[in-house]
């Protein structure tokens, strides 16, 4: 029997050993709460045959309905590790809305369906089958017992399997092919899909499938010739993914990095040369940077992949730069403000592959300071009655904290009454030292907006500069769980008291960022919940 999240152990163990860091799985999936599905119009689709082909990099949230028929898994960026290209479909324990399938927690059995749209393959004597798969990625590892399979559908319409595999640990991407030449397979009403088997009580067991490619051209199956990014990221400020406009416009030598990050992992079995450039545009689709400024691309030549992508910081003669003007004051004075940063490559793909060489990201300056990239693939708990979790933030000026946003996950044991407080401190050396502001009493709130965040809007707003810690003193030894990013590691300004001193947050799954938003300026919402109803009463 598989039980994925149990606290007993975790309350049992805290009787034995010295009370530490508790990082659990997700029980749910807020992305897809809300979604908006983006679908791009160059997603391949032919109704009368082939090829078909679905790579995941042009759309996110749902599986697009020009070829699948579910909506049962999630397509993103956040979960694989070392993808072949940007974007994949993940499956999980979750139904279509994000929501555990079966709230008993040893509930195991069918889970996600990923099914392709019906094709004719009645004109085809063989046709030639490929994904790529990865157990785990970022997310949860699927055990012995929580199979994968990939199904034909036959001419009786029957389903055949024609390969599963078992759970197991991370692992690389791994390319799966399949003739079909079974006369059988090959008729008017053609179908495959992939199904798992999963805990069905939380967002475990996770598969992550990227390049479905059903062609009748063995070339084809066989081509691996595709360079693509492979990461979302576009970057380019100094740790933060988002900070208040007029803050960033005031001071933007602070928070402007001077180079940005850009991953790509080259398939082919040499090393290739591409053209890449990136493009800014403002909120009127108006061009005003371009990269590189002498010419309309730069040349690189970039090394086949040997276990890690290519990294235009790490491996690249020449870093890619950024201009302090990359992001235009505009003539009118905005409180919020955002850019679309479009980068691209040119390269000797097939057609097919070339989706995955443009890379859209839009850089969003709002009324909060960001660490996290929005999305929580894990959450963060402390279990120490009067325990303390701290962030460091740089305010680059002196304003007036009206509000933190923070995002809650909800977990199998109900924290919605744990009392906390939000809390400040001074930073010393890097390290929270004197508490300079304690909010009134909060409760865990959980939202059902695609991201999940809650504003604590603060009874007492607090006028801050510099750096400041930002967090939260817990009143029981409930495990409050935040969102942890893991896909940014910011753990050199997280900190944890568990009652006497202040620790680095290290365990041994802890690396991330926990989904803490400081607020400045006008409030996303207008009056803060009514907690009298609730009982809570401090002891000495």
């Amino acid at each position: 029997m598989k039980i994925k999240l149990n606290l007993f152990f975790f309350l049992l163990s805290s009787h034995l050993l010295a009370q530490v860091e508790y990082v659990s799985p997700l029980t749910n999936n807020r992305h897809l709460m809300d979604c908006d599905i983006k679908k791009h119009k160059s997603l391949s689709v032919n109704s009368t045959g082939l090829p078909f082909f679905d790579d995941f990099s042009t759309y996110k949230g749902y599986p697009s309905s020009l070829l699948w028929q579910e909506k049962d898994v999630f397509i993103n960026t956040t979960y694989p590790v070392d993808p072949v290209n940007i974007g994949v479909a993940t499956f999980d324990g979750l139904d279509s809305l994000g929501n555990p399938r079966n709230l008993v927690e040893t509930s195991h059995g069918e889970a996600d369906f990923l099914t392709s749209k019906p094709m004719d393959l009645s004109s085809y004597s063989n046709a030639y089958f490929s994904f790529y798969i990865q157990a785990q990625g970022l997310g949860n590892e699927p055990e012995g017992n929580d199979i994968f399979h990939v199904q034909f559908l036959d001419s009786s319409f029957s389903w055949q399997t024609v390969w599963d595999t078992t759970g197991h640990a991370l692992s690389d991407f791994k390319k799966i092919k399949i003739d079909i030449s079974d006369a059988v397979f090959l008729h008017d009403d053609f179908q495959f899909r992939f199904f798992n088997m999963a805990s069905l009580s939380g967002n475990f067991d996770h598969w992550h499938v990227d390049n479905v490619l059903l062609t009748e051209s063995a070339d084809l199956s066989n081509d691996n010739e595709d360079i693509a990014f492979v990461y979302e990221t576009s970057k380019m400020l100094n740790f933060y993914y988002s900070v208040p406009w007029k803050h960033f416009d005031n001071n933007r030598i602070a928070y402007m990095s001077n180079t940005m990050d850009t991953w790509l992992r080259n398939n082919y079995l040499t090393a290739q040369s591409v053209d890449y450039r990136y493009d800014i545009f403002d909120n009127n689709n108006d061009l005003v940077f371009h990269y590189p400024s002498s010419g309309p691309t730069r040349n690189d030549e970039i090394p086949i992949f040997s276990g890690t992508n290519f990294s235009y910081t790490n491996d690249s003669p020449a870093e890619i730069t950024v201009g302090s003007n990359a992001f235009p004051s505009p003539s009118e004075e905005l409180e919020r403000n955002q850019y679309t940063i479009i980068q691209s490559i040119a390269t000797d793909d097939d057609e097919l592959f070339k989706e995955n060489d443009t890379l859209s990201f839009i850089q969003s300056f709002d009324n909060f300071y960001a660490l996290d990239d929005g999305s929580a693939e894990a959450s963060y708990g402390i279990n120490a009655e009067g325990g303390k979790v701290a962030m460091l933030f740089n305010i680059a000026q002196t304003d007036t904290l009206k509000a933190v946003q923070l995002h809650f996950t909800q977990n199998f044991e109900d924290a919605s009454a744990t009392a906390f407080s939000i809390t400040l401190w001074k930073s010393e050396s890097g390290i929270p030292s004197e508490m300079i502001y304690q909010s009134q009493v909060f409760y865990p709130e959980y939202t059902n907006s695609i991201n999940g965040f809650y504003e604590y809007v603060l009874e007492n707003p607090i006028s801050i500069s510099g750096s400041v810690f930002v967090g939260w003193q817990q009143y029981y030894d409930n495990i409050i769980n935040i969102g942890l990013d893991k896909n940014n590691y910011n753990n050199d300004r997280m900190f944890y008291n568990l009652g006497s001193q202040w620790s680095q947050s290290n365990c041994a799954d802890c690396d991330g960022t926990w989904m803490i938003r400081p607020v400045f300026g006008n409030l996303t919402i207008s009056e803060t919940p009514d907690y009298s109803d609730f009982k809570f009463s401090l002891y000495p």
